[in-house]
């Protein structure tokens, strides 16, 4: 609503418009003629830069006029200083003026609410007019605003004379703004995150600190191009190995993130944004928060796996406070977390929120939605000051609920009407933001003199979804094949692995147990932070592990599995792959089992009425996985003893295993009686030999050995030769759990692996591929090839046993070379040479 001139007059005199000098001819029916000041301002220089400050020249108006030529801007002032606390202001030439062809602004006709000075006006002309210092040239209106005033405070206020353009003073700003978004601004979630997305969405009804938003973009702009290959190859290696190097790789990966830096144009424009959101960085205590775009979504919170920072000051701090957040990302606990999650992706998705620090007299949490009730219950846990060691799990709050509160009697002193005044205040805020979300919340808050102050809200899914907690030191360990847990166990992600340990290998070594055979110990161990970090109960499991091997090999999960410590190192890595701290409340379930490297890996299987044993010194893993190359010991008829003549082969190195033959021949012959055809793991340790674990085989598969060639795979083959010469490579994702016989992941989009793969399939016809060792990883190859030719080979092995299965003839020959090669059940022969 437009002012008319009588009320701009009233207001002027009650001192709610400022005009000065003031003449009250000069009051127009709904506006103020203002008049020509005597200075004019030119730029000198084209083209003028949006980004700097542009040189000028001033012209004073002589008396008698001065010409203003066509197509030229000159920046005018009046001689009025105008402005209001209360109107927004708008103003334009005078009719008479704009008759002449002169316009006196060209885009900007425009004031703000706040703003008081002498006005700069933009004089264009379209004709040569000459112009007078005081003649009126404009009129500035008021009009009532609606809604709360901001009043102005920018870089022109309190103008004298004409004002250059001041664009360069915002331009980081402008860009700043842009980059870093702040409460209230148009947001992509999958930039800000849902944690900051909920809080600019809140920001609009609720007390939300200060604060914007670092977007994940950001961070990964801050990858090198070296480093995102690098991160892509370390990913691509945990992947494909399951974590069986967890430990190697995760150093890789901390080592890249410790490199990265936020870049120098961010730093300037972030340095803009704390400038103009917090005005004095210096003096405001700030809170630097992760907001994972995977965290604080239904199902899922990744509580905790990533840095916060409270309490920092300035922009070099607060830089290097974000910087931290992203160095987490890459650190064990979050890379482990994603692991467990069969998320590999190597590139960041994490933004980080910048945030005003509420230092609170009381703060909390409070739920909606507890126990599956469908009503509007709240249920408050708050402490005195800061929520983190609540949050955390350290402190021990006070707890309050809606309806308990309803029910009391007003309090009685100054403290305690104060805390209940929090309370209610917390009560109304979580039920409003339950009924605007449209489901249950689990939200953060903080109260200072100011009120309630929102710092989080989230879906309760999230929260329920957080593993179990306790406030005690826990480090409880069961026998993983002969103990029961208690229903209060919560195995989480471990389950499957514990369970595909309890169903298969818990039969078979209670069975081995009854048959005098001797196994490896096993757990299946829950812990939390405090309990790794607490000397008794530490200590207990120290205990509990003590004894047999000095390694032992951790399963976190289906997707982290067969990481190999020695003993003395287990808590430390129990704590660094879960992010155990040692406030940590929260429980972890990891299988423990000892890691027994022994002299020999040895497997065993019957062969009609034989048996056929072969071993290495390189261990289990290693012949299981094809990386070493194994001798046989043949034994022709079990049922004639081992001692008849020509009934026992034995080669150099299998006389430590001769006296334990019967031994093996007997357990392999009853796991075979109840499963059919298996092969028999063990690990031959100091004169004693343990049984680990078996396979079943498809009730085809036969295998014969004989000395200089082994027949891996019976049949007949024919292909150009293909030699495979990345033994580095092939030997790592060998040992990953990733390849077995019985449950194998897809591994073929590892870089490396996706080379050979190509290769092969490039070949004009199916290919032989010779290769130093049968690798388990050359199973993806399966399809694509003729056959196989090995320097070295194992008939028992994982890829001999899906080798059989798919009917792909192999063989073990060593020095093959040439042209082509032709397999024919055991046997290689070549176009080219053999032995050169």
């Amino acid at each position: 609503m437009i002012l008319t001139g009588t009320e701009i007059e009233r207001e002027r005199a009650n001192g709610r418009i400022t005009i000065d000098p003031f003449t009250p001819e000069q009051v127009n029916p709904n506006s103020y003629n203002f008049r020509l000041g005597k200075t004019l301002r030119v730029y000198q220089d084209m083209p003028l830069d949006a980004r700097s400050t542009n040189d000028f020249e001033e012209i004073e108006i002589p008396d008698d006029g001065y010409i203003l030529e066509p197509g030229r801007l000159y920046l005018a002032h009046t001689i009025e200083v105008l402005g209001s606390e209360h109107y927004a202001p708008t103003f334009a030439a005078r009719s008479s003026v704009a008759r002449l062809g002169l316009f006196i602004n060209l885009s900007a006709s425009l004031g703000d609410i706040g703003y008081t000075g002498q006005w700069t006006l933009q004089l264009y002309s379209m004709n040569r007019v000459r112009v007078y210092p005081g003649i009126n040239i404009g009129q500035m209106m008021w009009w009532r605003p609606q809604g709360e005033i901001v009043l102005y405070d920018g870089k022109y206020q309190g103008s004298v004379g004409p004002r250059s353009s001041d664009i360069h003073v915002d331009f980081d700003k402008q860009f700043a703004r842009q980059r870093f978004p702040g409460l209230g601004a148009s947001l992509e979630v999958s930039e800000v995150g849902p944690k900051f997305a909920e809080l600019s969405e809140s920001s609009h009804d609720f007390r939300v600190p200060t604060a914007f938003s670092v977007p994940a973009g950001e961070f990964a702009d801050a990858l090198t191009e070296e480093q995102g290959a690098a991160l892509t190859d370390a990913f691509g290696d945990l992947k494909a190995t399951v974590g069986a190097f967890f430990t190697d790789s995760v150093a890789r990966i901390q080592k890249i993130g410790d490199q990265i830096v936020l870049p120098e144009v961010a730093r300037t424009l972030l340095t803009a944004r704390l400038n103009e959101i917090f005005k004095d960085p210096e003096n405001v205590e700030l809170a630097v928060r992760s907001s994972g775009l995977d965290e604080d979504t239904d199902g899922s919170s990744l509580a905790g796996v990533h840095q916060s920072i409270l309490g920092v000051r300035g922009a070099e701090a607060t830089i290097a406070a974000i910087e931290q957040c992203w160095r987490s990302y890459y650190e064990a606990p979050a890379v482990a977390a994603r692991v467990r999650a069969a998320n590999f992706d190597p590139m960041p998705r994490l933004a980080v929120i910048v945030q005003r620090l509420v230092r609170p007299a009381l703060a909390g949490v409070a739920f909606t939605g507890l126990d599956g009730a469908q009503d509007d219950r709240v249920v408050v846990e708050y402490v005195e000051g800061l929520a983190d060691e609540l949050v955390a799990g350290v402190a021990v709050p006070k707890r309050a609920d809606s309806s308990e509160l309803a029910a009391r009697t007003a309090p009685q002193n100054t403290a305690d009407a104060v805390e209940r005044q929090v309370l209610d205040e917390v009560v109304t805020m979580v039920r409003k933001l339950r009924e605007q979300r449209g489901h249950d919340v689990d939200v953060e808050w903080a109260a200072d003199a100011e009120g309630v102050h929102l710092i989080q809200v989230r879906p309760l899914t999230a929260a329920r979804n957080v593993p179990r907690s306790s406030q005690e030191p826990v480090v409880e360990a069961y026998g993983l094949y002969f103990d029961e847990l208690p229903a209060t166990f919560q195995l989480g992600e471990v389950a499957a692995v514990y369970s595909g340990y309890v169903a298969k290998r818990g039969p078979a070594h209670r069975m081995a147990r009854d048959n005098g055979v001797s196994v490896g110990a096993g757990w299946i161990v829950q812990f939390n932070g405090r309990g790794l970090h607490d000397a008794r109960t530490a200590a207990g499991l120290r205990e509990r592990l003590a004894g047999g091997t000095g390694e032992c090999v951790l399963d976190f999960g289906d997707t982290l599995r067969q990481i190999v410590v020695p003993k003395e190192e287990v808590l430390n890595q129990l704590a660094v792959t879960a992010g155990a701290t040692a406030d940590g409340s929260v429980l972890h379930a990891v299988v423990v089992r000892d890691f027994i490297r022994g002299e020999l890996g040895v497997i065993s299987r019957t062969a009609g009425d034989g048996l056929v044993v072969e071993f290495t010194d390189e261990g289990l893993m290693a012949l299981n996985r094809g990386t070493a190359g194994g001798e046989a010991i043949v034994v022709s008829d079990v049922s004639l003893g081992f001692d008849a003549p020509g009934n026992t082969t034995v080669p150099d190195g299998g006389a430590t295993l001769v006296p334990h033959l019967d031994e093996i021949a007997r357990f392999t012959s009853a796991m075979h009686d109840k499963h059919g055809p298996v092969t028999l793991e063990w690990v031959f340790d100091g004169g004693k030999l343990y049984f680990v674990d078996y396979s079943v085989l498809g009730g085809a598969d036969t295998v014969s050995v004989a000395h200089g060639e082994v027949c891996i795979s019976p049949g007949t083959a024919r292909g150009p030769l293909l030699r495979l010469d990345d033994d580095a490579l092939l030997r790592r994702l060998s040992i990953g759990p990733a390849v077995s016989i019985d449950k194998s992941q897809d591994v073929s989009e590892h870089e490396g692996l996706a080379k050979i793969i190509d290769l092969v399939k490039a070949s004009p016809k199916k290919p032989v591929v010779v290769a130093s060792r049968p690798y388990a990883v050359l199973s993806v190859l399966i399809e694509y090839v003729a056959g196989f030719v090995f320097d070295q080979g194992s008939a028992l092995g994982h890829l001999a046993i899906l080798l059989r299965e798919a009917g792909v003839p192999a063989v073990a020959a060593p020095g093959v070379t040439g042209k082509e090669a032709v397999i024919s059940n055991g046997t290689v022969a070549m176009t080219g040479l053999k032995g050169e």
